[in-house]
């Protein structure tokens, strides 16, 4: 009894660490390039959100009361929180790449702005009107209406299902 016991324990154990295995091996990388930077200036937001219930309230994070706001880069913790947020402060050749890592498949999306004054939110005037950069995944950046017209969670969605690399071109509003 006790020799079966142990068998079905060692048979079990191996199964849960082969489906972690597998988990693990379902995960893939994203490369966001934000290209069309016009100075040097602040810092680069990335806001990567998976198709969740808070899909909604896209693009703007601050109706979204949990979110992975962690410094680095670390992985982004989406059992945890409804976006993941990473800042990059360094801008050569007025692009700037970076790698979300290790993130399961699925439907997301990804929101980027230039906060040229390093107050890490994107500014607004009258109206609610853009004052800094932004740019969306799947769109063009003369497809952004610069004056503040938003675009919905399915208009930027795109499907990851192993490694991507996307481009995000910025569109700044005129200066009045």
């Amino acid at each position: 009894m006790r020799l079966r016991l142990l068998a079905f324990v060692l048979v079990a154990g191996s199964t849960m660490a082969g489906m972690a295995l597998e988990a693990k091996a379902q995960t893939s990388d994203l490369t966001i390039e934000v290209s069309g930077l016009r100075n040097y200036k602040g810092q680069v937001v990335l806001m990567l959100w998976p198709d969740s219930s808070e899909a909604s309230k896209f693009p703007d994070a601050a109706k979204v009361q949990y979110r992975d706001e962690r410094a680095g880069n670390l992985p982004c913790d989406f059992p945890n929180a409804a976006l993941c947020r990473r800042v990059v402060e360094s801008m050569q050749n007025l692009t700037v790449p970076y790698t979300f890592a290790s993130l399961p498949a699925g439907d997301y999306a990804v929101f980027v702005f230039h906060d040229e004054n390093n107050n890490g939110q994107l500014d607004t005037g009258l109206f609610r009107r853009p004052l800094e950069a932004r740019g969306y995944s799947g769109v063009l950046p003369e497809d952004v209406s610069p004056i503040g017209a938003k675009i919905k969670f399915d208009q930027a969605r795109f499907t990851l299902s192993g490694a991507k690399t996307i481009t995000i071109g910025l569109r700044y509003p005129p200066r009045l």
